[in-house]
C-alpha cells in the first residue's frame, strides 16, 4: 500500500494538471470541484491508477489512493466506485455510479478482473482511448464550426462582390453594345 501511495503522490506531482483554471485556482489547489470530470480529468485519474497498480497494491485500494490524492471530480469518482466495490458490488455494477464517460474504463476494469489479469496495462489502454476519442470528437467539432462560418461569410460578401465587380462589369458591356 505504501508503494503504490508513494507511487500515486510522485506522479501527481510529475503529470501535469488538467488543462483549465476555475477561478484563478489550479483543481489540485482548490477545494474538492464539482460536476462531471473532463476528459483529461479522467484520463489522468486513470493514468495515475494504473501507476498505482504497477506498484502492487490491490484494486479497490488503489482506487482508493487516487481518490485521497486527485481532487477533481475524476478523484471523486474513483473514490465513489471504490466505495462501491467496498460495500461487495460486482465490477460491471461498481462503474455504474459514475458518468456514461467512464465506459472504457469499466470495460477495463471488467475484463480484467474478470479474466483475473492485471488491470494496469488495460487502465491505461483505456485511458488512452479516451484521450483519442476526445480529440477525434474536438477535429469533428472545429471541421463543422470551418463549414458554418463559410455560409455566412458567403452571404456577407458575396453581394458586396457582385456590387463592386460584376455588376459594373456588365454595365460597362451594356454599354458598349448601345449604338
Amino acid at each position: 500500500m505504501t508503494v503504490a501511495a508513494v507511487l500515486v503522490a510522485l506522479a501527481v506531482l510529475v503529470l501535469p494538471g488538467p488543462r483549465g483554471v476555475v477561478s484563478g485556482r489550479d483543481a489540485r489547489s482548490g477545494p474538492a470541484a464539482t460536476g462531471p470530470p473532463t476528459v483529461d480529468e479522467a484520463a489522468i485519474a486513470l493514468t495515475l491508477l494504473a501507476a498505482a497498480l504497477r506498484g502492487g497494491a490491490g484494486a479497490v485500494e488503489c482506487l482508493e489512493s487516487v481518490a485521497a490524492v486527485d481532487r477533481s471530480p475524476a478523484g471523486r469518482d474513483l473514490g465513489v466506485v471504490a466505495a462501491a466495490h467496498r460495500w461487495g458490488e460486482p465490477a460491471d455494477r461498481a462503474w455504474d455510479h459514475v458518468g456514461p464517460g467512464w465506459s472504457p474504463a469499466a470495460v477495463a476494469w471488467h475484463a480484467a478482473l474478470s479474466a483475473g489479469a492485471a488491470p494496469a496495462g488495460l487502465v491505461e489502454s483505456a485511458a488512452r482511448r479516451m484521450r483519442v476519442a476526445e480529440s477525434r470528437r474536438l477535429e469533428g467539432a472545429l471541421q463543422r464550426a470551418a463549414v458554418l462560418l463559410v455560409l455566412p461569410l458567403g452571404l456577407c460578401f458575396l453581394p458586396g462582390f457582385v456590387a463592386t465587380t460584376v455588376a459594373p462589369l456588365v454595365l460597362l458591356l451594356l454599354d458598349g453594345l448601345a449604338p
